[in-house]
């Protein structure tokens, strides 16, 4: 979890932070000896939808555009008003209020004239922003050189998603804020500043992007505290190759989405390993005997698995990939719910892993990609340096301390 790394590394250059989020969090973050206060259920997003197999058939366009919406609205719309009113209750005593792209009720006081702290947008996500230079975002197009895409942008804002506009401006007027004239995905231009968590060669360029988005790098968990190797490590630290796979902590629901087709992929291979980590609870959901090649935990630390992965087969988490390419791995995505069909279409756009254009693909698809994916290597080691020569944690030590010395300078 991004936000509490960054919140403890912030406490301990000094200053006093408050974590505002659902109680599912709270034993990360007062184990992080994080200040911790709680959200109302219903200022919490919904978890992202799944498309039944009939939606499955739909073109990937028009599925992306019918579960956008929905997805849209209970993840940035429907928690707006809640999570404004938790966030009024600490606004007396806060400088800077530090939100992740989901937390729209910071944008409650960007379109308020009262005086309000510094608003900082964390890019946990892709980056959301409209550009002449991209496709409009969840469209998972990677972007045509010399193509200008303003006038798509102006058709999907202004005409197939007004409606979600007009709703985000409804929810804005019913905490007392006023309408804002920007999409919905370009809110973090109103802010003081973005801080994306990637590195430029991880992102669509643009000649366009806003002056307040700063690349900054990912913030990886790194730790290895609590890691126990199981019996089993040895097979892993002598196997000829190394596939990793993990549905990451959210979308991780149905195992025959991802990891059961890629454990039968390879299973009963005398030269691959398979290592799975299924999140919280997602062991009892596997079968109860594995193929002697494939071996899962519900967490391993990343610190001590990626060093001995050759390729990493993933649904597409932000965070997940880019720790893969930290350590110059390649990666097989299949990704469609939420923002992952854009972390998917940038892996293909940068060259360092294989997008499958689907969330359920066949062992036989997983297999010819991870064999793909060998080819991937000097592109993800490429990013991978870029990510390492990143300090985002400085980054937002010298974004608070700024705001600190334009305080005292007030």
């Amino acid at each position: 979890m991004p936000m509490v790394l960054i919140g403890a590394h912030l406490q301990r250059c000094g200053h006093t932070v408050t974590v505002l989020t659902d109680e599912g969090h709270r034993d990360i973050v007062e184990h992080s000896r994080l200040a911790f206060e709680p959200l109302d259920p219903d200022a919490c997003p919904a978890a992202p939808s799944s498309p039944s197999l009939l939606n499955r058939l739909l073109p990937n366009l028009i599925r992306r555009f019918r579960f956008g919406k929905a997805d849209i609205r209970a993840t940035f719309i429907a928690p707006l008003a809640a999570q404004y009113r938790a966030l009024d209750r600490l606004i007396a005593s806060t400088d800077v209020v530090l939100v992740d792209l989901a937390f729209t009720g910071a944008l409650t006081l960007l379109a308020s004239d009262r005086p309000r702290p510094a608003v900082l947008v964390c890019g946990v996500g892709p980056l959301t922003l409209t550009s002449a230079d991209t496709a409009p975002f969840g469209m998972a197009w990677t972007p045509r050189p010399g193509m200008d895409y303003g006038g798509m942008h102006l058709v999907v804002h202004r005409i197939m998603f007004r409606d979600i506009h007009n709703e985000l401006n409804a929810a804005l007027n019913s905490v007392g804020a006023a309408c804002i004239d920007v999409s919905l995905m370009d809110w973090p231009r109103l802010a003081d500043r973005m801080l994306q968590l990637t590195v430029p060669d991880f992102e669509y360029p643009r000649r366009d992007l806003p002056d307040n988005v700063d690349f900054i790098g990912p913030v990886l968990a790194e730790s290895a505290e609590g890691f126990q190797p199981p019996p089993w490590w040895a097979d892993v630290l002598h196997a000829e190759t190394v596939v990793h796979v993990t549905q990451g902590t959210l979308d991780n629901g149905d195992f025959e989405q991802l990891m059961l087709p890629t454990m039968r992929a390879f299973a009963g291979r005398d030269d691959v390993v398979v290592v799975a980590t299924t999140g919280r609870g997602g062991m009892r959901r596997l079968p109860d005997r594995l193929p002697a090649n494939v071996y899962a935990a519900e967490w391993i630390s990343y610190s001590m698995l990626l060093p001995h992965v050759d390729v990493m087969v993933t649904n597409g988490g932000y965070g997940g990939v880019q720790h893969a390419l930290r350590y110059g791995i390649p990666v097989v995505v299949a990704g469609e719910t939420a923002d992952k069909a854009e972390v998917a279409a940038r892996v293909g756009h940068t060259g360092v892993g294989v997008n499958l254009g689907t969330a359920h693909p066949t062992p036989s698809a997983i297999v010819e990609a991870v064999r793909e994916a060998g080819l991937c290597r000097e592109a993800a080691a490429r990013v991978g340096a870029e990510i390492a020569r990143s300090t985002p944690l400085d980054a937002f030590t010298d974004a608070i301390s700024a705001r600190s010395r334009a305080l005292s300078a007030g």
